[in-house]
């Protein structure tokens, strides 16, 4: 498992350096024009040779070769197995707009879909054409032997390296400069709008009674068990050292955090108070019940005394966990805990990079604050039975 989450490493950071050296060397627009110039060159002969001289044809055509190679790496085997990548890519389409507003160039060719997940531009891109199609196409194009029949295979090209170019300048702005991400850093009166802050929103289900999150939370491991996991994952994150050993168990436990806080969120906004389904199970009244019963069945089995689960709450909000949901999970508190768990994310499965540069606030402040988020929404879960139960 080891040597196969290194050599998937390897291939997403080789990819987006690979993308800061296509445009570190000319921008987007540079690109683009270079393009245009190298097609007319090609089709109806016109030179431009103030800007398409050989060695620019050679050199770019070299660097468009090694950028669609590795774009066909991703789309072929990459992306099966690295989810977590594709995830940091990603954005909502309704933060679309606001993107256009924050980056200088947007793209022209892409559809929304792509635009939302750059990664589906790759898709489309090899749908019908295969990368040694696109490879002779290049060398036809990069040697200017160019055969009338040629010329429809050119053009293909052409507009397929357009979009991988597209694709790969969102991935720059969203991966590599995080330029994409300055409004969630530096706005002032965000969109209230929780998909601006989380793409992985609630099924409509729990959108309907976000309760059902919170037991489903609870339901796959102890309050206990997800700070033990918390903080294995905070560690990996602070070092560059080492990296989570289990890329998909560290996946699953990002997006139950977040969905987590997308129910918090929504019970305190809605100020929603828990009504627990009575006859939970034949020798269980309640899910809390059960709940109860269960952490005192793992801490038999493991010969270990967890004692009180909540310990970082102040005692205003271990009376009041409500009152918790509804002041700290506000839009923008929220947007600074989806951007601190990216980084920890990106961190914890990569050797070369860590959290430490980043503000303390998405550092040990949100280590402590991710902790009260379950120990609040424990405790609404637990109320209905605390008369009856040793849990304070």
């Amino acid at each position: 498992m080891e040597t196969t989450t290194t050599e998937r490493k390897t291939n997403e950071e080789t990819f987006l350096h690979l993308i800061y050296d296509f445009f570190d060397c000319r921008t987007l627009p540079a690109h683009m024009i270079f393009l245009d110039y190298w097609l007319e060159k090609a089709l109806i002969n016109k030179q431009h040779k103030k800007y398409l001289n050989a060695k620019d044809i050679t050199f770019f055509s070299t660097k468009f070769l090694a950028l669609l190679g590795f774009c066909h790496k991703i789309h072929t085997k990459e992306t099966k197995n690295s989810i977590y990548f594709e995830e940091s890519i990603k954005i909502p389409d309704g933060y679309i707009l606001k993107e256009q507003q924050l980056l200088l160039l947007y793209p022209n060719y892409l559809r929304t879909r792509e635009i939302c997940n750059p990664l589906l531009a790759f898709q489309s891109i090899f749908k019908n054409c295969t990368l040694d199609f696109y490879t002779t196409s290049i060398n036809i194009w990069a040697n200017e032997i160019i055969a009338e029949k040629s010329k429809r295979h050119i053009l293909q090209t052409y507009f397929s390296l357009k979009r991988m170019m597209e694709a790969c300048w969102l991935i720059h702005e969203r991966s590599v400069s995080k330029n994409s991400y300055q409004y969630i850093l530096n706005a002032v009166n965000p969109t209230h709008d929780f998909a601006l802050s989380c793409p992985l929103l609630l099924t409509d289900e729990y959108l309907g009674n976000p309760y059902l999150m919170v037991e489903e939370f609870f339901s796959f491991a102890s309050i206990d068990e997800y700070k033990e996991d918390l903080t294995k994952w905070f560690k990996m994150a602070l070092n560059n050292q080492e990296s989570y050993e289990n890329a998909n168990d560290l996946l699953f436990i990002h997006n139950q955090m977040l969905q987590l806080i997308h129910a918090g969120y929504l019970i305190g906004i809605l100020r929603l108070t828990y009504l627990p389904k009575t006859n939970y199970t034949t020798q269980h009244e309640t899910f809390g019940h059960w709940l109860i019963a269960r952490m005192e069945t793992i801490s038999t089995a493991n010969g270990i005394s967890y004692g009180n689960p909540v310990q970082l709450l102040s005692p205003h909000f271990k009376e009041n966990p409500i009152d918790y949901c509804i002041e700290k999970l506000t839009i923008d508190h929220i947007i600074k805990i989806r951007y601190g768990l990216k980084e920890w994310l990106e961190a914890a499965l990569s050797k070369n990079s860590n959290i430490t540069n980043l503000d303390h606030i998405y550092i040990f402040d949100q280590f402590e604050e991710l902790q009260k988020i379950m120990e609040a929404l424990f405790l609404l879960i637990i109320q209905p039975t605390r008369a009856n139960s040793n849990i304070n």
